[in-house]
């Protein structure tokens, strides 16, 4: 019955949407034959490509996990290649190794704890992690709150880690997530230096247009409205979402650069959309059909940070497993983007462990600075 009420509301909210906004009307058409670009204020940090390096970790660990798993899926299927991005030969060399000295603490997106059950990102996918030995734990952030006071949340998770000397944190952040740590970082820079890195996954770095274009209605709508478990928060969750607020703040703050920041991004075509994603992809398709239903492909990435993959997914079939319990795909179809799902996440553990070592290695064998 619960479940039924979860799913009654998601549909009442995107029917509500719907009759207000009405559709777009799309102008652009679908076109992966350009490179992959960014949208950021004047003088921010550049980007570092490592596309092809990531979609062999991607793919190589798809192909060891194929017959153990059966594993339907190609690799090629699931990550984009944009045309600046080379066809290359398959390297010859082993995939990285587990390092569970890597502490991982994740921050879930907008509406988390709303719906427990669908909202943790990478739930399931963190299963096997934890067997290998890896400390995974959940930021309890406010799903219904701006940024400013999750990021307090996070500092107070942070403060009160029993770290070994060894470990070393790396946040991921999803979707809102990743907004929320942002603003950690630079709101408790004294606990800032705990963090070596930043995994951000469809993160809405940006801001949203969505966000902008429905916090009124939010604010006299939904404030207010039951939404599963969760409470109301401070309210400001769409305030802090909308390009108004989050790019100024962008630019007025800028990161620590003592982190190491990593982006994926997501975008898909619209009929790989979940259906309750269908109404803001539309919206959204006039100004770039390459958008995940929530954000657009240049409003992801983290300035200065690493781009590591385009995943040709939705907002919420990247991270949570939305569809498994709301979706009318094919079981076929849900089934290979959950198997997908496990395995980028371990890749992109991989990756980042992988990144932090040579790091590492550069900073033990540089010559010392003497006066």
């Amino acid at each position: 019955m619960k479940l039924f009420s979860t799913r009654i509301k998601l549909i009442f909210i995107s029917i509500f949407i719907l009759s207000v906004f009405g559709c777009g009307s799309s102008t652009e058409v679908f076109n992966v034959n350009i490179p992959a670009h960014t949208l950021s204020y004047i003088g921010a940090p550049s980007m570092h490509d490592e596309r092809m390096h990531f979609r062999e970790i991607f793919c190589k660990l798809l192909e060891s996990k194929r017959e153990s798993q059966s594993l339907n899926i190609d690799c090629e299927d699931y990550l984009w290649r944009l045309n600046d991005e080379p066809l290359t030969e398959p390297v010859e060399a082993p995939l990285p190794v587990h390092d569970t000295h890597l502490r991982i603490l994740i921050v879930s997106g907008a509406f988390s704890d709303c719906f427990p059950k669908i909202g943790k990102a990478y739930k399931l996918d963190t299963e096997h992690l934890i067997r290998l030995g890896y400390r995974i734990d959940y930021v309890p952030v406010s799903g219904r709150s701006g940024s400013d006071m999750n990021a307090s949340v996070i500092a107070k998770t942070v403060a009160d880690m029993d770290m070994e000397t060894s470990e070393r944190l790396l946040l991921i952040g999803y979707s809102k997530g990743t907004t929320d740590i942002l603003h950690f970082l630079v709101n408790y820079p004294h606990l800032s230096h705990k963090v070596t890195a930043v995994l951000s996954v469809a993160g809405a770095v940006n801001g949203s247009i969505i966000a902008d274009r429905y916090v009124k209605t939010y604010h006299k709508w939904f404030e207010h409205l039951s939404l599963g478990d969760c409470g109301p928060g401070d309210r400001g969750v769409l305030d802090s979402l909308t390009r108004k607020e989050q790019f100024r703040w962008l630019a007025m703050h800028p990161l620590p650069q003592h982190v190491q920041y990593y982006s994926v991004a997501t975008f898909t075509r619209e009929e790989n959309i979940q259906a309750a994603l269908r109404i803001t992809y539309e919206l959204l398709e006039p100004i770039n059909p390459l958008n995940d239903g929530q954000l657009l492909i240049y409003d992801q990435l983290v300035p200065g940070s690493t781009l590591m993959a385009y995943v040709n997914a939705d907002h919420w079939t990247v991270a949570v497993p939305v569809d498994e319990a709301f979706s009318g795909r094919d079981p076929d179809t849900v089934t290979r983007y959950k198997k997908m799902r496990t395995v980028l996440f371990e890749a992109m553990i991989l990756f980042v462990v992988e990144r932090l070592q040579q790091i590492s290695r550069l900073d033990n064998t540089a010559p010392s600075q003497t006066k």
